[in-house]
């Protein structure tokens, strides 16, 4: 069975329902006597068939797998290398891009890295000056200490004597007085005092000179100390600006890199969108200059299924392709997947399928209009009845004799609906509730029901003469016209 869209399908049915059966000239068509109020009734005996059913859809060919070449700079094509058809290798230059701004770039982007590494060399040296500096502070400061101490052990020492100069001059003025020793005497012992005065101060000065150094010292230390941090920081400073120019550099050579277009795979040139001395303009998106297919002796046909037909086509199925362009030729391909995200077009649902096709002749190009048959099932001796059937309804008569409009008939849905047939027994159409199966657009499965082989199923009615002028009622009112059958009628359906 040729699946189509619902509408298409409604009126591949309808056109069914038109078919005038003329005598007995359709095998197996059975013609029941006038009945008393002038009805015919044509019928078909239920019997055991095969049947396949198929849908067929339209597609377009296309390569399995096709690349887009693209460029990540900006600049003027310089040089194509590759026109349409030519067979590449994967690596092969396809193209270039003149050089000639990237390069300055880079030769640019190499002065700086070199500006940055020698003001890193010149803080490195900054570093051991101050360094040694900091050395010398250290050194100083230590002699500072030593100088203080030596200045505070002999101020000390002088203030011992001094100390001792007093207490001798309080005994002899003491002394002097009970007569016990002479008035020089007592005089040697002031000057004594009075030395060891003046030696007091002039060491309490040298001790206060010493702390004056040590403090210098000490000052000159913390200042050498800053100035080693500082040109820590500036050589850490260096070696990131080193970092960055160096990643400039680097990124300046991928960009004289990229002016080089080469193919990523092996393959055949499908299109060329560029000429030599065109600007390509990559700052908003990526241009395609080439599109390249891997392989063209396995294609893909990607084609569309209607949400009604889609449960019947499943991954591996066999399916034939033919196109326009050789009518005579049939191509064998396996349905690769059938994708589940939906396409809706005015309130039209459909699902892409992907049939891959093999065409080692090489005659199937890229952009062909195919018509792709899947074989969605096949049963064997099954109970089938014609599908006119389905669109039988019995035609009640009016009070003037005229019969009126059918019903609209229903449409057959997928497997495993429920529908109504009309059987002929004792002269008088009887319906048959049946569950129904696969349909090949011709024949339609029975799955179950009180419906048996040989039982007459009617497929339409008539109202007067068994031969000539009789009038003829199907599910058309009177009058409208009733397009071709079959298979005829569901291709004129789907390409309507």
């Amino acid at each position: 069975m040729r699946f189509v869209s619902r509408s298409a399908r409604n009126a591949a049915i309808a056109g069914i329902a038109g078919i005038i059966i003329v005598g007995g000239a359709a095998a197996g068509i059975k013609h029941s006597g006038t009945t008393r109020d002038g009805v015919r009734y044509i019928t078909h005996p239920a019997a055991y068939t095969d049947i396949s059913t198929t849908v067929t859809e339209t597609g377009t060919v296309n390569p399995v797998d096709s690349v887009q070449i693209g460029s990540q700079v900006s600049g003027t094509i310089a040089v194509i290398n590759v026109d349409y058809n030519s067979k590449v290798k994967k690596g092969m230059v396809l193209a270039t891009i003149d050089p000639g701004p990237y390069q300055a770039v880079v030769t640019q982007a190499r002065a700086n890295l070199a500006a940055a590494q020698a003001g890193y060399a010149a803080a490195l040296s900054g570093i051991a000056q101050d360094q040694a500096a900091v050395e010398s502070a250290v050194a100083a400061i230590q002699q500072a200490q030593a100088t203080l101490r030596s200045a505070e052990a002999n101020a000390a020492k002088i203030q011992a004597q001094f100390k001792l100069a007093q207490q001798t001059v309080k005994r002899d003025a003491s002394l002097l007085q009970q007569g016990f020793i002479p008035e020089n005497q007592m005089d040697a012992d002031q000057t004594a005092l009075e030395s060891f005065s003046a030696d007091t101060r002039a060491a309490q000065a040298a001790v206060a000179v010493a702390q004056a150094q040590a403090a210098a010292a000490a000052a000159q230390l913390r200042s050498a100390q800053a100035q080693v941090a500082t040109a820590q920081a500036q050589a850490t400073a260096a070696q990131q600006q080193i970092a960055s120019q160096a990643a400039q550099l680097q990124q300046a050579e991928y960009k004289v890199s990229q002016t080089v277009i080469t193919s990523p795979v092996d393959g055949i040139v499908m299109a060329r969108n560029v000429s030599v001395g065109q600007t390509v303009a990559a700052s908003f998106q990526t241009p395609t200059l080439f599109t390249l297919a891997t392989n063209l002796t396995d294609m893909q046909v990607d084609t569309s299924v209607d949400e009604a037909d889609v449960r019947s086509v499943r991954e591996g199925e066999t399916a034939r392709i033919s196109v326009t362009a050789l009518p005579n030729v049939v191509f064998s391909g396996t349905v690769q997947q059938v994708r589940v995200n939906p396409t809706v077009v005015q309130n039209v649902v459909t699902y892409d399928a992907v049939v891959i096709v093999h065409d080692s002749s090489g005659r199937l190009m890229p952009g062909m209009t195919a018509e792709v048959t899947i074989d969605a099932g096949t049963r064997t001796h099954v109970l089938a009845v014609p599908i006119e059937a389905v669109l039988y309804r019995p035609l009640a008569r009016k009070a003037h004799g005229k019969p009126e409009s059918p019903a609209s008939p229903p449409v057959a849905g997928a497997p495993g609906s429920h529908i109504t047939l009309w059987t002929l027994r004792n002269g008088k159409p009887r319906p048959v509730p049946v569950v129904i199966g696969l349909s090949d657009g011709v024949n339609l499965e029975i799955a179950s029901g009180n419906l048996h082989a040989g039982d007459p199923v009617i497929i339409e009615q008539a109202h007067g003469a068994a031969r000539g002028g009789a009038e003829r009622t199907s599910a058309f009112a009177a009058g409208e016209d009733r397009p071709a059958v079959g298979r005829g009628a569901a291709r004129a359906a789907r390409g309507s």
